[in-house]
């Protein structure tokens, strides 16, 4: 007798299927718990399967044999993907969730320009906030960080070391770690991507994450799991409980729980809030200009091919 899975019984109930693929580490986990502890699949009709990658190579891979639906990825890697022939578009945006320039409480920095000759540490020569300073640096400073400061790469918590030292004289750390370093006192920023991006000329409400759907997911399904998305994120805005229940879960570790305040402010303040051919081609701008300075293998194309991207769902209609 054969056994239904269930997903097959999760269809025969009427309930849209959404097999999901996360990273070991991302918030993507964050939204999924979100849609549960809400209630808003049940509220929807929606099944999540969801299933957790070590790398993103590997969800890559599920991806591509269409063991997964959607995922969440940057905006550049959208692009190769569809180069390597796996059929995925970004639909959506997820998050502008890019960090900032930071530098100790009593340092002498006050702005980028004093960035000139320091010791900067970034997560890597490719991350895309240190592309973007040195974007901005080069077309408004008249220097590249690159060659004119020294730019070492550091995972977070090292950084957070070295500035401490005094070995580094900055750091640009992913957005959840600014967060608790701000947020500890000991720390503060001196330019935020968001304000990097304006002072570029460009919108500050260019995403850096964005949802990834397979082409052959079915839209009406695809739609429901957006307004899930959309209803998850309005309702962690004004509920305490979800975010206890995110490190209850293990879904997020702090040293300080009290840190999880800062995290939640600066979560907030990075959900997108548009999504429309402007934004669309405000990267396609953003990818132009940082290959112009670093180059394409740093920036990882060298353009950005727009049938990758999809405004059918329009910013905010699901909710």
């Amino acid at each position: 007798m054969a056994i239904a899975s269930g997903v097959d019984v999760a269809r025969a109930q009427g309930r849209a299927v959404v097999r999901a693929g996360l990273q070991a580490s991302g918030t993507f986990s964050w939204m999924l718990h979100a849609i549960e502890y809400f209630g808003i699949d049940d509220e929807l009709g929606l099944q999540i399967e969801a299933s957790t990658y070590a790398t993103k190579e590997a969800a890559e891979l599920a991806l591509m044999a269409g063991d997964v639906d959607v995922t969440v990825d940057d905006f550049v890697n959208v692009v190769l993907m569809r180069s390597r022939g796996i059929p995925v578009r970004a639909v959506y945006p997820y998050s502008l969730a890019l960090g900032g320039v930071l530098v100790r409480q009593d340092s002498d920095i006050r702005s980028i320009a004093d960035l000139r000759g320091k010791v900067i540490a970034a997560a890597s020569l490719s991350d895309k906030s240190l592309l973007i300073l040195r974007t901005l640096a080069v077309s408004r400073y008249g220097f590249d960080p690159q060659y004119d400061s020294e730019t070492i790469s550091a995972a977070a918590p090292l950084m957070t070391e070295l500035a401490l030292r005094g070995e580094v004289d900055a750091v640009l750390p992913f957005w959840h770690f600014a967060a608790r370093m701000v947020g500890s006192g000991q720390f503060r920023e001196i330019a935020t991507v968001h304000g990097m991006l304006e002072e570029m000329g460009l919108s500050s409400q260019l995403p850096n994450l964005v949802l990834l759907a397979r082409d052959d997911l079915d839209r009406g399904v695809l739609a429901t799991f957006l307004r899930a998305l959309d209803l998850a994120a309005e309702r962690m805005k004004h509920d305490d409980g979800v975010w206890d229940s995110i490190l209850e879960e293990g879904l997020y570790s702090l040293p300080d729980r009290s840190l999880m305040a800062s995290v939640r402010a600066r979560w907030e303040a990075s959900l997108p809030g548009e999504w429309n051919e402007d934004i669309i081609r405000g990267l396609v701008e953003l990818v132009e200009a940082m290959v112009a300075v670093a180059g394409p293998e740093l920036v990882g194309t060298e353009k950005l091919d727009v049938d990758a991207f999809s405004t059918e769902f329009a910013f905010g209609q699901q909710r």
